[in-house]
């Protein structure tokens, strides 16, 4: 059982694109928690979140009026789960039909497996990750881990970087010796807008912070 993390702040317009797309996984092992954060208690949104209780009974939202902040959300949201592996989907991003299917070969050896992805909307590329076995990629170059595309450990699922919070995680967890793995076909369509972390101005100064950190 894979346990499936959807924290929300922004993006809510997107979020019959993203479930349809969990919905539709040939893998039906799963649980989907939505967070909802950083608005006002019993908000529009939340409500909109919750209605998607009514469509699968493997659906919870919660109401995270009192958490600030995508990484504080994720580490709340991972005390709900139920299960051993967690996996996050944003949103405003999609998976194919395989996404989880294509994953759990790999899970009885390693400790965070991601897939390739192609980004779409206001940019249409497929970025030039690493395949296979990337233990021993370096991590320093650039994130190797598509954070729509992660399946992680739940016992190494904790976020402490507010802002970079998935590249923090794989650098931590690479400088400890923890295994890593990208299934070499796209099976996450990550969207690219005006309001996505790629366009946000001076995250590049945070990534040079970040490296620091485990150089």
């Amino acid at each position: 059982m894979i346990s499936i993390l959807m924290p929300i702040y922004n993006g809510i317009e997107f979020i019959d694109e993203s479930i349809s797309t969990i919905l539709y996984q040939n893998y039906p092992q799963w649980e989907l928690i939505i967070g909802v954060n950083g608005h006002p208690p019993n908000s529009e949104v939340f409500n909109i979140a919750k209605s998607y209780e009514l469509i699968n009974s493997k659906i919870k939202a919660y109401d995270l009026h009192n958490i600030s902040g995508k990484s504080n959300s994720l580490n709340e949201m991972v005390k709900m789960c139920n299960y051993d592996w967690v996996s996050i989907l944003d949103v405003d991003d999609k998976w194919l039909p395989n996404k989880l299917s294509s994953q759990i070969p790999y899970m009885d050896k390693f400790d965070v497996i991601g897939t390739q992805c192609k980004y779409f909307g206001n940019m249409n590329i497929i970025p030039k990750l690493p395949i296979g076995n990337i233990s021993s990629f370096d991590f320093f170059k650039f994130n190797p881990i598509i954070n729509s595309s992660c399946l992680i450990k739940k016992e190494h699922a904790h976020w402490e970087e507010p802002i970079l919070g998935d590249y923090d995680l794989w650098l931590k967890l690479r400088k400890q010796g923890k295994l890593f793995y990208n299934v070499s076909d796209i099976q996450v369509m990550h969207r690219i807008h005006n309001d996505s972390f790629f366009n946000a101005k001076g995250n590049h100064l945070k990534v040079n912070y970040i490296k620091s950190k485990y150089a």
